[in-house]
């Protein structure tokens, strides 16, 4: 049962303009990049998706790439899912304008966000500067507020997609063990492959990326948002992941607070079933724990609290 003061919280939430931002509120230059999936059934869409994609190019020149298919298996629904993965963006006016132009492009042409995977955010891993102490703080903040970072990445939809078991499991227990059996104390790239194997299966919530052919930069991949081209939606995701890279490496994370919440772990408590439930105690000291500003604030809790899809029926499939 919701308390007063959860009430006139939830109150407030509801009636806050939530808007897409020309930038965010970090000083940092943290790099990133996105996977934006969507469904489509048809040539001609994907055709038109192509000349959005070179629109975007003129106007920044930055590059879109366009990568898929997989052809869904569910009886009388014969559509496919395709990618738009960005170039390399940076927080700044140009390339946020161009991934509204995506986002609010895709819409237009009526296509589905991907109800079967996702949106994943790339940060790049130098931001974390090769320090073996900034790895420790995210992996706990991670294993700590899980079961709040999953809800608030639920986006619009009270529950993750239908797939989300497959390509975005909840890791928890997982990094409390890697934590507890990790020396810290050692080079940040003698950890890192432990665990790069932990990881491995790109089926996790968190992936650690190495360089290759497909990947220029080694990330950080967060794995677990529901699909959306909800540009609002999306920009506030991508502010969940620099806001919590940035606290850690500015060092203005309360690390006393951290190490007594992981000494105080409790294993029962991080059933991703009970994660679509509200938590508002620990939405609002996770929020005060990452971000810097009320106005991220307040659209965390917005986006954690408040489910209101205006497509709702048209993303179920």
């Amino acid at each position: 049962m919701e308390t007063i003061e959860e009430s006139n919280l939830i109150g407030y939430l509801t009636k806050l303009p939530f808007e897409y931002r020309e930038k965010l509120d970090i000083n940092q230059g943290l790099k990133f990049g996105t996977e934006i999936e969507f469904m489509t059934e048809s040539k001609k869409g994907i055709d038109k998706v192509f000349k959005l994609m070179n629109r975007a190019h003129m106007q920044n020149n930055k590059y879109y790439r366009l990568s898929g298919s997989s052809r869904l298996v569910i009886p009388n629904f014969d559509k496919r899912i395709y990618e738009i993965k960005t170039p390399i963006l940076e927080n700044n006016k140009e390339d946020f304008h161009d991934l509204k132009y995506i986002c609010d492009g895709l819409s237009n042409l009526e296509l589905l966000p991907s109800n079967q995977k996702g949106i994943h955010v790339h940060v790049d891993l130098s931001s974390l500067e090769d320090n073996s102490r900034f790895l420790e703080d995210l992996l706990k903040v991670f294993c700590i507020y899980e079961h709040i970072i999953f809800r608030f990445s639920y986006g619009e939809e009270e529950d993750c997609n239908i797939n989300c078991t497959a390509y975005s499991r909840e890791i928890s227990s997982m990094l409390y063990n890697f934590i507890r059996n990790t020396d810290f104390f050692d080079d940040f790239r003698n950890i890192l492959p432990k665990l790069r194997e932990l990881l491995k299966c790109k089926t996790y919530a968190l992936n650690f990326h190495q360089k290759d052919i497909s990947c220029k930069n080694e990330t950080v991949e967060f794995r677990m948002f529901n699909g959306t081209l909800n540009p609002t939606i999306l920009q506030n995701d991508i502010n969940l992941c620099l806001n919590l890279i940035n606290t850690i490496t500015s060092n203005l994370l309360d690390r006393d607070l951290i190490d007594y919440k992981f000494n105080e772990y409790d294993r029962g408590f991080y059933a991703k079933e009970s994660y679509s439930k509200l938590n508002m105690n620990d939405a609002i000291e996770f929020s005060d724990l990452i971000f810097n500003t009320n106005k991220d604030k307040d659209y965390f809790l917005r986006q954690y609290t408040i489910k209101d899809n205006p497509k709702k029926k048209k993303l179920v499939i």
